[in-house]
């Protein structure tokens, strides 16, 4: 039996929420039986060398132009043609709605989208942004053959409230390797310490992310002569990561607030901390946060996006955006005070809600099966 051979559109393939989930996909799903090959506009990007190593195909394509769309377009159209795909999976947001019908003219005849977000930006959207999400979203409705979102409210976003009650629309929460979390017996880090309590947040430095308002938080735990320190694992916008280390600078909080960079040790981090902090403008369904819960550390979090994410075990304080950095610090010396959760509570909301990661290939991998069976039938 010839393989599946699904192409795989998200982005870079860098180091991100969504690019951590299709590895997961990739690391769990059957060699044998799939053939998984991912696009980038990263020739660099950080799981290229794993993506090869383990069976799948790592392409290197150019980012559209939008003043001049053509040759992208071109480009995509001759790879999904030429390859002979059985499916196309999109994780770009509404720019799935180019890339699903360029699949179709392509001839490929299982096209999938995945909704990962809720909102766009800051989420006030121009008049011309508006009209291409209206433009995108009626091509993703036409285009697509399955629809996919991590959350409820990610899926009303891209499709629309509507499509998301129809038979090919699938509900898949994200999932994270759970027992590289669960491990208590981890090595520890350098940021292991009697001396200072340490609260992690690991994000892209963007300002969706707003590690600004983790700074204002910083400012609150020197004011108050707190040893709460807070970590900032990743990476991001130049200008953001230049101005917070200015501001740590000015306002000596070279003790209280570290970015760290990117990581590949997050587990022994977790392990670590005391508390999990994301006060995001906006998420879909984060998997730092289930990471985190996994981790068993109490986490204090912006009421921004979906409470699908919640293991419902009191491990997640939410809070609002719009209150002080006072609030937000005293939030999270609350939550340092209630220590981590015990495993069996841990693994029991796992299976529960299928957050593991063998989970979520087992699910992606059946509706690929359910898909292929549907177009050869057809044939």
């Amino acid at each position: 039996m010839s393989k599946i051979k699904v192409l795989i559109v998200a982005g870079t393939m860098h180091v991100g929420g969504i690019e951590n989930q299709l590895m997961h996909l990739l690391r769990n799903a059957d060699k044998d039986k799939y053939q998984l090959d991912f696009t980038s506009t990263n020739p660099n990007a950080y799981y290229r060398k794993e993506i090869e190593t383990i069976g799948g195909r790592f392409i290197e394509i150019n980012g559209m132009n939008h003043n001049n769309p053509f040759p992208y377009c071109k480009q995509m159209y001759s790879l999904m043609r030429d390859g002979k795909y059985d499916i196309v999976h999109s994780h770009e947001l509404f720019h799935s709605g180019i890339t699903l019908l360029i699949a179709r003219l392509a001839g490929v005849k299982s096209r999938i989208a995945h909704a990962h977000n809720w909102k766009e930006g800051n989420g006030n959207y121009s008049v011309s942004r508006k009209i291409y999400h209206t433009a995108m979203r009626l091509s993703l409705n036409m285009n697509s053959t399955l629809k996919i979102a991590c959350s409820k409210y990610a899926g009303q976003f891209l499709y629309g409230k509507s499509a998301t009650k129809k038979k090919n629309y699938h509900l898949v929460y994200n999932s994270v390797d759970t027992t590289k979390f669960l491990d208590s017996d981890l090595s520890k880090t350098e940021f292991r310490s009697e001396e200072w309590i340490n609260v992690i947040n690991v994000a892209r430095i963007t300002a969706v992310k707003n590690q600004q308002l983790l700074l204002e938080i910083a400012k609150e735990f020197k004011k108050n002569h707190d040893q709460i320190r807070i970590l900032c694992a990743g990476n991001g916008e130049k200008w953001l990561i230049d101005y917070l280390n200015q501001e740590i600078e000015k306002n000596q909080l070279m003790d209280y607030f570290k970015l760290i960079g990117v990581r590949d040790d997050i587990p022994q981090l977790m392990n670590d901390s005391s508390a999990f902090v994301l006060p995001s403008l906006y998420e879909g369904m984060p998997l730092v946060l289930i990471e985190a819960q996994a981790s068993g550390l109490p986490c204090v979090v912006a009421d921004t996006f979906s409470h699908e994410v919640d293991f419902d075990i009191g491990s997640v304080i939410w809070e609002k955006l719009n209150e002080t950095p006072k609030q937000w610090a005293e939030e999270i010396r609350k939550a340092v005070r209630m220590g981590k959760f015990e495993k069996e509570l841990i693994k029991a909301a796992i299976q529960k809600k299928h957050f593991d990661s063998r989970d979520f290939a087992k699910t992606i991998c059946n509706l690929y099966d359910e898909e292929y069976a549907r177009v050869t039938k057809k044939d």
